[in-house]
């Protein structure tokens, strides 16, 4: 049976991962979302940023009184930095930088601008980052004429270096840092520090959001295969239990792939197996029954029959009629021997592992079988039985062994002389076509008569017969009207036969 494409694994497989596929990105697109909302609305919102730009002041204030570190001392504060990763400090006197930690932004890869206002001489310091976030620092001029073209002179160079505002992009968010004032063992100086920890928290984010994804990915197909793999466990431990336990126990039949294909199929093989063995104890049962009725009967008439044997042959009787009685019932118990023989031949010719060797003989099918069949019609006949036959004319061969088709049909007729109702037409048919010939008997059960043999052993002795000789035998019992059908190949290849145009259907309608 091949299974409809789209019930195969490999399509369901298919739609697993696509459906998985669908699954991760979906939410890689949404853990992102969710991310950068929260990096936005929470924890860059002015408040936390200026929390968190406090207590970085706090910090580098502590350690720069405690270590007595001037302005001026860049490798202190290069080592503050760098115990306080993604931060850029900015130190100011009045308008001249004093500190400036550019090497981070350059590891970074962001864009630093310079923006002066020469009317006011504001200074304002953007800082771009690779996710289009602006930190913007602002510082106002000193009164100072000196130190406004101080101002205007680091302004320049800045400028020139960095580039101007014109590069900006596009629709920016923008968060604001303050100076504070810092006591240095030289002075009290402006100070700001930028904290870059947002860039920190994203990117190890979207590489959770990233793996998250990929084991929902992975988690689909476990969860998938894992559902199969246990399909396939319990299929395993029903059969382990039909082989160790019960072969009468359950098959779970469910879905419409392969594996339910390979459970219908071992649940089919299941019931052959146990029909099979219902067969063999049938078998054996009938064996030992038969040893057992032979034992016995057997017995009865020999020993019978030897005593009228032995009265005979000692001339113990007083007149011709005691002696035609003496032979009469030898000769009754003869025949018990040879029908109790033929029973036991039939057994072990069906339950024997080989069949005999045939004499396999070719025979015009109409003449061969109107002969066979009328010899018995006429010996039934004057018994009282009736017979409606009809024997094609058309030309066939059959290729048989002769004394099968008589033991063939000497049980079809013993059976009809046992339970064939006399007050009924017995049938008796023969269709001829191109490829085989097909012989036909039904009769009416005598609701009267002993019911059949339990063994059926006659219709097994058919049946195997038939085989053996490239055909089938096959009864059927509908109420009170019993059937039986002998096919045999025809042949003859004539391919203007034909086949008959009169069939079961037509012999019914005629009762």
């Amino acid at each position: 049976m091949k299974m409809p494409f789209k019930r195969t694994l490999r399509v369901k497989l298919f739609v697993i991962i696509l459906l998985g596929l669908i699954l991760s990105i979906s939410a890689f697109f949404a853990g992102t979302f969710a991310l950068n909302s929260y990096m936005k609305n929470v924890y860059m919102s002015d408040t936390n940023t200026q929390k968190r730009s406090a207590r970085q002041i706090q910090s580098f204030a502590s350690y720069v009184t405690s270590h007595s570190i001037k302005a001026t001392d860049t490798q202190a504060l290069r080592a503050w930095q760098e115990q306080h990763d993604n931060v850029y400090i900015l130190i100011y006197n009045n308008n001249d930088i004093v500190f400036d930690s550019d090497w981070m932004i350059e590891k970074k890869g962001a864009y630093k601008y310079v923006i002066t206002n020469s009317e006011t001489g504001e200074i304002i310091i953007l800082l771009q980052d690779n996710y289009g976030n602006i930190r913007k620092i602002k510082r106002k001029a000193s009164s100072s004429s000196e130190s406004q073209k101080k101002s205007d002179a680091v302004t320049a160079d800045e400028g020139a270096y960095y580039g101007n505002s014109s590069m900006l992009r596009g629709d920016l968010n923008e968060f604001d840092y303050d100076f504070y004032p810092v006591l240095f063992k030289d002075g009290v100086f402006d100070v700001c520090i930028v904290d870059y920890s947002d860039d920190t928290i994203k990117d190890v984010g979207e590489i959770a959001i990233f793996v998250i994804c990929c084991i929902l990915f992975i988690g689909v197909i476990i969860v998938y295969f894992g559902r199969e793999i246990g399909r396939m466990r319990r299929l395993t431990n029903e059969v382990m239990d039909i082989k160790d336990v019960d072969i009468n126990g359950p098959i779970t039949i469910h879905g419409q792939d392969e594996i339910c294909m390979l459970a219908e199929n071992v649940d089919t093989m299941r019931q052959t197996i146990i029909e099979q063995l219902s067969r063999e104890r049938e078998a054996w049962q009938a064996n030992s029954d038969l040893v057992t009725a032979m034992a016995h009967d057997i017995r009865t008439p020999l020993t019978v029959m030897a005593g009228y044997l032995e009265l005979m042959q000692n001339k113990e009787y007083s007149s011709q009629e005691e002696l035609d009685e003496y032979i009469r019932i030898s000769a009754e118990k003869a025949e018990q021997l040879r029908t109790m023989s033929d029973k036991m031949f039939r057994y072990f010719y069906v339950y024997s592992k080989g069949g005999e060797d045939l004499n396999m003989e070719m025979f015009p099918a109409g003449p061969f079988l109107d002969q066979m069949l009328g010899e018995y019609v006429v010996l039934l006949g004057e018994n009282g039985y009736q017979f409606d036959i009809d024997i094609s004319d058309k030309e066939a061969e059959i290729y048989v062994d002769l004394q099968g088709m008589k033991r063939i049909t000497d049980n079809v007729f013993t059976n009809i002389r046992k339970y064939s109702d006399k007050s009924k037409s017995i049938d008796i048919r023969v269709y001829i076509d191109r490829r085989k010939v097909r012989i036909y008997f039904r009769n009416y059960i005598n609701p009267e008569s002993s019911k059949a043999e339990s063994t059926h052993i006659g219709t097994l002795t058919c049946q195997k017969m038939a085989e053996e000789m490239n055909g089938s035998f096959t009864t059927c019992r509908k109420g009170k009207v019993y059937e039986a059908t002998l096919i045999l190949p025809n042949m003859l290849d004539n391919d203007d036969s034909h086949v008959p145009t009169q069939g079961l259907t037509a012999i019914l309608s005629r009762k």
